[in-house]
């Protein structure tokens, strides 16, 4: 299931011209939110393999906890920024945003890279 909301948010980037206005807006926003529920996702199965539970927890809250008891400092700071720019894309006007400068496919691309990267790094 993790590698499915990824994979949709890839879809919205690759197709993301083929929308113009605040539809293509939309598609943006919705692809960082596909990207950061497949890295919780895909963390989650890889810290359960290592013996963390989740069951009742929150897992926005947890993830960041379990990476800085790990000795995962860097990673855990780097959740935290994408947690942020995904909280502007799912529930913050332009004006209000803390971490995310621009809604543009550029922004998509980077998000997604940043996601496969801290993936990749938790192994």
């Amino acid at each position: 299931m993790s590698k499915g909301f990824l994979k949709v948010a890839e879809d919205i980037l690759k197709n993301i011209d083929n929308y113009s206005g605040s539809q293509k807006e939309f598609y943006i926003r919705t692809g960082i939110s596909r990207a950061y529920y497949g890295l919780i996702w895909q963390l989650k199965e890889r810290l359960e393999k290592q013996g963390y539970n989740f069951k009742g927890k929150n897992i926005h809250h947890f993830i960041p906890k379990v990476l800085a008891d790990i000795g995962k400092f860097k990673e855990a700071k780097k959740f935290e920024e994408l947690k942020t720019i995904r909280n502007d894309a799912d529930y913050r006007y332009k004006s209000e945003f803390k971490k995310l400068k621009t809604i543009d496919k550029r922004t998509l691309k980077t998000y997604i890279k940043n996601i496969h990267l801290l993936i990749s790094r938790i192994g």
